[in-house]
Formats: C-alpha cells, structure tokens, sequence
C-alpha cells in the first residue's frame, strides 16, 4: 500500500539534523553580536565598480541568518516528545555538551546504548519538526 507520505531517508535527514546542531552554539554566538559598527551609507554620486568586500552588509546577513536558526531550532524541540528533547537538549543544546554517561546518569533509567538509540531517534524526530521540511530528505 502506497502511504501519504513519501519514505524518508533517515540517515540522510539524522546527518543534516546533526549537522544543523553541532553548528548551535556557533549560530548562538553569531546571533549575539552587536551590530554597533554599522554606518550609514555615503551616497557622493560617483560612479563606482562593485565591492565584494562588504563586511558590514555579511555581518549584517550572518546575523540574521543566525537568530532564524536558532528561533528554528527552538521551534522544533517543542515538538519532540519529553526524552527525545532532553536527550538533544544535553547532546547539543546545553553547555557544555554532555557525553552518553552523562546522560543517562540525568535520565535516570536510560543505559548509554539507550541514549545513543534515543539520539538518533530525537534526531529523525527534529528533522521532521524543523520548519519547512529543510532537513527532511526523500528515498
């Protein structure tokens, strides 16, 4: 029976969730920069040839870029059921990033083998809440 809804490639999505939050605390730190070096631009009329070296403008842009990341990425863990979120939260989200023993010694019942079961669980399960289906990929 053909499903409403095409197969996922759950290695493919699981490795571009990964991917998406390995990178969190970087995009946290991107978000927090302030933006107080910007200046107004001079308009003197003169013709000029382009300028790719526009930092303030990729600053501005990696800015931006970062705090939708990071409003995206809380956006799906309100999605993931109770020990899938703690599992991502600790293996990715929090300070510092805890080990598979330190996990299953804050979820209390949980071995390592069952953490590393629940993470890539968690990790399917993020996928498909992250918005748009970004992170989702197609068999």
């Amino acid at each position: 029976m053909v499903g409403l809804l095409p197969e996922i490639d759950e290695r493919a999505s699981r490795e571009l969730a990964r991917e998406l939050l390995s990178n969190y605390r970087r995009y946290s730190r991107m978000a927090g920069v302030k933006l107080t070096d910007i200046k107004s631009p001079t308009i003197d009329g003169m013709p000029k040839s382009p300028s790719y070296d526009n930092r303030i403008e990729d600053k501005i842009v990696n800015h931006i870029d970062a705090e939708q990341i990071i409003h995206n990425v809380q956006q799906a863990m309100q999605f993931l059921d109770k020990t899938s979120y703690w599992v991502i939260y600790y293996s990715y989200l929090c300070e510092p990033q805890l080990s598979y023993y330190d996990i299953s010694q804050k979820l209390v019942g949980y071995s390592e083998e069952s953490i590393d079961y629940l993470k890539r669980k968690g990790l399917i399960e993020f996928a498909e809440a992250y918005p748009n289906g970004k992170l989702i990929v197609y068999k």
